[in-house]
């Protein structure tokens, strides 16, 4: 353990990018399946949000690393490594916070033992705020969290809408995602002006509060990867803004530029094709 906090401090002493976000992360012990999603106002290719953001670690569990990104991905390797020794998530915290800038960030964990725990630094922006609980009467635990959101109760109504959503695990970090979006979101981006002309535009956007979203679940034997989440895992759904080097998952006509609710119509897509025994 000595020796994993002295590389992260040397790792951890290059510079950071800040990065605001919200992200839903949840297990289900009687399934094994582990979710991550998230959205967000930086405008990035389609593979950006999940590859400085998600720590998946199936059949283990998974973490969101997020606010000031640690660039490097210390930290994110950090999470990965301790949770395929079965660390409990309050420990990784400890072991973060040796990071000098652990202030600037913000994390949540979660692990298939139902041990939970989340961080929002004090210079994370404000809102800052996470939440962890469990769905009462099941054995699906969550982490809410997101930085530089709208003032209200992002957070707040999106754990109301994990917890009220029946279903797939999936459904109901689908369900938090929604809720999160319709109570503001992300606070630094909205819809596009319309054309000048006064034509109607080709994509319509309602109520944008992000660029870009993507929700992903693990099966206990999907296979990890050489990093902390480039494995092969049973579905990856994301969204990008229309741009020529923002990859093949952008947003198309017929979608919406509301990342989220474009992420909900891919989503219900892919759970129309899954069997009567997904729950």
């Amino acid at each position: 353990m000595r020796r994993t906090v002295l590389v992260l401090l040397s790792l951890l002493a290059l510079p950071s990018s800040a990065f605001a976000t919200w992200s839903v992360i949840a297990v289900d012990r009687s399934t094994n399946r582990v979710v991550i999603a998230s959205a967000t106002c930086v405008d990035q290719n389609d593979e950006f949000l999940k590859g400085v953001q998600a720590v998946v670690v199936p059949g283990k569990g998974v973490a969101a690393c997020q606010a000031a990104v640690d660039g490097t991905h210390a930290n994110q390797m950090l999470v990965y490594q301790e949770l395929q020794k079965g660390t409990d998530p309050k420990t990784i915290v400890e072991l973060l916070s040796k990071d000098p800038a652990f202030q600037s960030r913000q994390f949540g964990i979660l692990d298939l033992q139902g041990r939970r725990a989340g961080h929002s630094g004090l210079t994370n922006g404000y809102v800052s705020q996470d939440i962890q609980g469990q769905v009462p009467g099941t054995e699906i635990f969550y982490s809410i969290q997101g930085n530089i959101l709208r003032p209200g109760q992002v957070v707040p109504n999106a754990v109301q809408a994990f917890l009220n959503t029946n279903g797939a695990i999936t459904d109901r970090v689908m369900a938090a995602m929604e809720a999160a979006d319709g109570s503001g979101g992300d606070s630094r981006c909205t819809c596009p002006p319309w054309p000048s002309d006064g034509s109607k535009p080709k994509i319509p956007c309602d109520g944008k509060t992000a660029h870009v979203a993507y929700i992903l679940m693990a099966e206990k034997n999907d296979t990890n990867g050489d990093s902390h989440n480039n494995g092969k895992y049973v579905m990856y759904i994301n969204v990008s803004q229309p741009a020529p080097d923002h990859g093949p998952n952008v947003i198309k006509e017929g979608e919406n530029l509301n990342p989220v609710k474009t992420l909900r119509m891919r989503y219900d897509e892919w759970r129309k094709k899954q069997p009567a025994s997904f729950k």
